[in-house]
């Protein structure tokens, strides 16, 4: 059996919407206010642990975009 594992972008105060900024949500951008080296390291292989990739439509999207 697989293991499911949920990565999230989500503040201490709960805001998970719009991490980047890009979207221009009320709260949009407040994860990426604290990303560093650290971060990006985890989240990569975090990324590269798994075998396959659930994603949401708009994310989807967006990484189809950025990698064709």
């Amino acid at each position: 059996m697989r293991k499911v594992i949920v990565s999230e972008f989500v503040t201490l105060d709960c805001v998970m919407e719009d991490p980047g900024g890009a979207e221009g949500f009320d709260r949009g951008g407040r994860s990426f206010q604290f990303w560093n080296e650290e971060a990006a390291k985890f989240k990569f292989n975090e990324l590269f642990a798994s075998d396959p990739l659930l994603l949401g439509r708009v994310i989807y999207q967006g990484f189809a975009a950025a990698h064709p």
